[in-house]
């Protein structure tokens, strides 16, 4: 077993124990165990081979970022719901080159209230959105909107 093997398995056993959050001979017994198993779910169905060029450092602190914007994107949609929002499909191009962060991008922007993706081709990504009807925004206005700050992080975790 390989050492980025063990460390997987002892971060797996960390989240085991705080979800838990207690520390008692069933709790490592169990947290190993399903630690294990896991690890070897993971290894065996997760791509992770496919994801390549991709610096892992910017990516570190990208859930925690991700949780913040969901949390924005909430506030301002429940404000938009009452004061009549309107839906509209729109098509909105990234700069990223990388699939996996395509990928990425497109799934935070889902996971922001007032979006939902309906395709994903190359860089050409097609959502439906919920939008205020009371502001006349620009294409670039719309677009920062939606992808801004998402896209600005996932453009530093892509290698040249």
């Amino acid at each position: 077993m390989r050492l980025r093997s063990v460390l997987a398995i002892i971060a797996l056993l960390g989240v085991w124990i705080l979800l838990r959050e207690n520390i008692s001979v069933f709790t490592l017994v169990s947290g190993l165990v399903v630690s294990v198993i896991t690890w070897a779910f993971c290894r065996e169905y997760l791509p992770f081979g496919r994801i390549e060029n991709v610096k892992l450092f910017p990516m570190l602190g990208y859930p925690i970022f991700l949780i913040w914007q969901i949390y924005a994107a909430g506030f301002f949609m429940i404000k938009l719901v009452f004061l009549g929002a309107e839906v509209e499909v729109i098509k909105v191009r990234t700069r990223l080159t990388n699939e996996s962060l395509r990928i990425i991008l497109v799934d935070s922007i889902t996971m922001t209230p007032g979006s939902i993706l309906l395709t994903l081709e190359g860089d050409l990504i097609t959502l439906l959105w919920l939008k205020d009807p009371r502001k006349i925004l620009t294409t670039q206005q719309r677009d920062e909107a939606l992808k801004g700050d998402m896209e600005r992080w996932l453009l530093k975790a892509e290698k040249d």
